[in-house]
């Protein structure tokens, strides 16, 4: 038997069937994948605050200077997602809290915090179900 034949006509049909954008896979069916997403990227927020922190002194709200954010025609090898936003809502000396939420998913998200809980006006909450983070480094989301 010859599995040539059968090789090229699954490579034929792998070549003309649609492309299927992870993105778009994503935020048609969000659940477990959203949620492990946006904890990969607070993690690397909660990371590069530390690094900012360790240089400056003080944490800060400016996403670009922790170099999470890629502009424009300059994509790095591991840019963030643009479906991905991530913000820092309160930062300073001694915490700061965060957001990250998905394109396409209003009213939905996951936040971090790192300091002192008391340095905030109230424990920050998501935007869904107002679930407030338990533990300091730790992202708390919505379900999706």
């Amino acid at each position: 038997m010859n599995p040539l034949p059968a090789l090229a006509t699954a490579t034929a049909l792998l070549a003309t069937a649609p492309a299927v954008d992870a993105q778009q896979a994503l935020a048609a069916r969000p659940g477990a994948q959203a949620d492990s997403l946006l904890k990969h990227w607070l993690r690397n927020l909660v990371v590069s605050q530390e690094q900012y922190y360790s240089e400056h002194g003080t944490y800060t709200t400016d996403v670009s200077a922790l170099g999470l954010f890629t502009p424009p025609r300059q994509p790095a090898a591991s840019a963030k997602p643009d479906s991905i936003y991530l913000e820092v809502i309160q930062a300073g000396g001694r915490s700061w809290w965060g957001r990250g939420s998905l394109r396409g998913h209003r009213g939905k998200s996951c936040i971090v915090w790192v300091g002192t809980i008391t340095d905030f006006p109230a424990p920050p909450p998501t935007d869904g179900s107002k679930v407030q983070g338990r533990n300091e480094g730790e992202a708390t989301c919505d379900q999706f």
